[in-house]
């Protein structure tokens, strides 16, 4: 018996909790034995209780949960969470998927030092009891390694999966209408927290640079986060409140339609970008991402076309990439090439297997 210890059980609560729901329904897919668990709306797995509650009554809850049985593996998802369940406890094997740097995304997010040291303690109390560590790309490795002093024989870079069943081209006016889009624009679709390192700053002051030569053009940001206030006063002060929309929280059923309405998206990322699930879904979509070269980003489109990465994070760098974009001078590769990216090496079922490979690894004996 795997089990899996996440964050939030409800997919749309981010790219990690789509991750961790994505993973165990491709798991139980394939009939390997898992119990999952986490905090929040159940979708599927058991829910520990609500999110906000107090964090002394959440670890009681990770404790009472998972501690009282012996044996099995333990694959945790996020070092708050897993703490609670590895003292004290004997597991066959322990497997960390690494989904970023948890203290310094804080840290850069404008945290307090005392609650950065305090997230960095727990981090490597977890890291210090983990057999193996599963990465996003070679930059998380690099960050695991590097940051946290895990020796590399430990960890294994394994991509993200897309639903390739639920993220799937489709026609893009018809998208368009389902959505209240215009018809006739250029629109490039954006859909990240509004948060700091996300690079949003760059690039609506980027989008306003080509607005001049291409008015046709239309930029769509979705998401929710607490830089939307400063992003819509940006915008207003570059006089692109007619240009720019922000969507908002998109529902998990409108994601595929909005970026298969979209003639580009793009991920403007400025730090700790461990991989980019959301660019795999636009290609999964069938249609074609820019990238900033931060993190795991260019993981995601090698192979594909090395045009898609952009030069650097800057404005300029943006602006250039959407220059290309709107006058042609930059070659996008086809929907159907972007749809056969994802196919090939991407998929959930592939990944899954590479994953259990780990946990093999690890300890985990698969009853027969």
């Amino acid at each position: 018996m795997i089990t899996q210890l996440g964050m939030h059980l409800k997919a749309s609560a981010g790219g990690v909790d789509r991750y961790f729901n994505s993973l165990n329904t491709t798991l139980a897919r394939q009939g390997v034995q898992t119990m999952a668990y986490g905090f929040g709306e159940a979708e599927e797995g058991t829910s520990l209780g609500a999110v906000d509650q107090p964090l002394m009554r959440r670890w009681k809850a990770v404790r009472q949960a998972l501690t009282p049985r012996t044996g099995g593996m333990l694959a945790s998802h996020f070092a708050l969470y897993a703490l609670p369940a590895i003292f004290g406890r004997k597991w066959d094997g322990h497997v960390v998927h690494f989904h970023g740097p948890w203290a310094r995304e804080s840290q850069k997010e404008g945290e307090k030092k005392l609650v950065v040291a305090f997230k960095q303690f727990m981090e490597r109390a977890v890291y210090r009891k983990a057999d193996r560590f599963i990465v996003l790309s070679k930059a998380f490795r690099d960050q695991l390694c590097w940051g946290y002093n895990v020796p590399a024989a430990k960890v294994h870079v394994i991509p993200g999966g897309v639903e390739t069943d639920k993220f799937k081209p489709c026609d893009p006016m018809a998208a368009r209408q389902k959505l209240g889009w215009e018809q006739d624009k250029k629109i490039v679709v954006c859909v990240r927290r509004l948060a700091r390192r996300m690079g949003l700053e760059n690039l609506i002051e980027a989008f306003g640079q080509v607005t001049g030569a291409h008015p046709d053009a239309r930029l769509k940001i979705g998401g929710t986060g607490p830089l939307r206030a400063e992003l819509e006063q940006r915008v207003q002060q570059a006089g692109l409140t007619d240009r720019v929309q922000f969507l908002g929280f998109i529902p998990e059923d409108d994601l595929a339609s909005t970026y298969a309405a979209a003639d580009l998206s793009i991920v403007p990322s400025s730090a700790l970008e461990g991989f980019g699930l959301i660019s795999l879904e636009s290609l999964a979509c069938g249609t074609p991402v820019l990238v900033t070269p931060v993190g795991g980003l260019p993981d995601t489109v090698h192979g594909l076309n090395p045009d898609l990465v952009l030069k650097g994070t800057t404005v300029d760098s943006i602006s250039a990439g959407l220059h290309g974009w709107l006058d042609g001078s930059l070659r996008l590769p086809s929907r159907a090439e972007c749809r056969e990216h994802v196919m090939r090496d991407f998929t959930w079922d592939k990944i899954a297997k590479r994953v259990c490979a780990v946990y093999r690894e690890a300890g985990w004996k698969p009853q027969a």
